[in-house]
């Protein structure tokens, strides 16, 4: 715990500070931000501090829909009231804050509210002490943020990550402060270390930025995204859909367990988790030039490897239950391995051919019936963040 703080000041001195406070009144009644998922095929880890600071990350991944929506939604709108109001629709849950000392105390174990809390904290709005109908008043009225999430707990689709990215991003739109995708990756960045969750980039700028893309890093504590979308050949990209696959596997993780194994294995200086680590960067590399080239055969033999490899970072990203269930369903496919972090979550497949996807999503819907598990629709997102006002 001590060495992966180390991490999390390493990472906030070589980030921005907070907004300046602002007077700025809100500009619109409403704002709704809409966010894709993320699937991670390369090179996750690689994003993660302090390994990324020290040699730069390398990582594939794609904003993705789910059953032909965006799963990840956020809605700013004013209020008459002098108050905060914090809403999850997933949960049925409603904190109201009537002063700055409940918004900017520090976030307990469990707070279903402290990704908004840390977003308006680092408005730079709110102070210790002060009167926060006074601080209202002047912005024009109280707010409400309301957050809807349709995706389990623990999915490994970068879920907190992006859905912290909607946040930030309605907040600054409704204060007229507009970010771009760079410095809204950052901030959410600086949003994770704040709330001790730790992680590195690749999780929001995953639904950020639109499409299959690599994103790469160079050393160094600014880490600063190079986004090179997937230069697909005609036709690749609808191939590469048609073979895809997303299965929820009804097993819940939490990734912050798993990161602060990593983080700790890799301060140690272990060598199988710095051999690893350098490996799944190149695989990243490899398996774009795979998609773009349409080698299908090939990008299942890396997402195999990936996946072996993810294994000897963490032996606790897999179980007997996932083994058994990759096991039966490996007739039908050319490669597999889980989203995120592992341990759970949602399980990416790419089939033989098209027939195989079809023979594979009727044996996932039988398999484990009733447990919670499920075959997701899925298709590339071609926008990232979806912003909608209104005055």
């Amino acid at each position: 715990a001590s060495a992966f703080r180390l991490v999390e000041r390493a990472v906030e001195a070589g980030i921005t500070g907070d907004a300046q406070r602002s007077t700025t009144p809100w500009q619109y009644e409403t704002v709704t931000v809409e966010g894709p998922a993320r699937i991670d095929l390369g090179g996750g880890w690689s994003d993660t501090p302090p390994f990324c600071i020290d040699w730069g990350g390398t990582v594939l991944n794609i904003a993705v829909l789910l059953n032909g929506s965006y799963p990840i939604q956020t809605t700013v709108r004013k209020l008459r009231e002098p108050l905060v109001r914090c809403v999850s629709d997933g949960d049925g849950l409603t904190a109201e804050y009537r002063t700055c000392d409940e918004i900017l105390s520090p976030p307990s174990p469990g707070d279903p509210f402290s990704i908004p809390r840390t977003a308006l904290r680092m408005t730079g709005l709110f102070e210790p002490a002060a009167a926060l109908a006074h601080i209202l008043e002047r912005a024009g009225g109280g707010i409400e943020i309301r957050t809807a999430v349709n995706l389990p707990m623990g999915s490994g689709l970068g879920t907190s990550s992006i859905l912290a990215a909607t946040i930030l991003r309605a907040l600054a739109e409704m204060m007229d402060a507009p970010v771009g995708n760079q410095g809204l990756s950052e901030q959410v960045l600086r949003l994770e270390q704040r709330m001790t969750t730790g992680g590195g980039w690749q999780d929001q700028a995953g639904g950020i930025f639109p499409g299959a893309k690599l994103l790469l890093t160079g050393p160094g504590l600014e880490q600063r995204l190079r986004v090179q979308p997937v230069s697909w050949m005609p036709g690749r990209e609808e191939e590469f859909e048609s073979l895809l696959l997303l299965y929820y596997t009804g097993v819940r993780r939490v990734a912050r367990d798993l990161l602060r194994q990593v983080v700790g294995r890799y301060l140690a200086r272990e060598t199988a988790c710095l051999q690893v680590l350098h490996s799944i960067k190149t695989l990243a590399t490899e398996m774009a030039y795979a998609m773009q080239e349409g080698e299908w055969d090939h990008l299942g033999a890396l997402l195999d490897r990936h996946w072996e490899l993810n294994q000897v970072l963490d032996p606790n990203t897999t179980n007997a239950p996932l083994n058994t269930l990759l096991a039966a369903v490996r007739p039908f496919i050319r490669g597999a391995k889980l989203a995120g972090a592992g341990g759970g979550g949602f399980l990416i497949l790419l089939a033989r051919s098209q027939a195989a996807r079809q023979e594979l999503h009727g044996f996932l819907r039988e398999y484990n019936a009733g447990t919670g598990a499920a075959v997701c629709g899925s298709e590339i997102a071609k926008q990232g963040l979806r912003v909608t006002r209104r005055r």
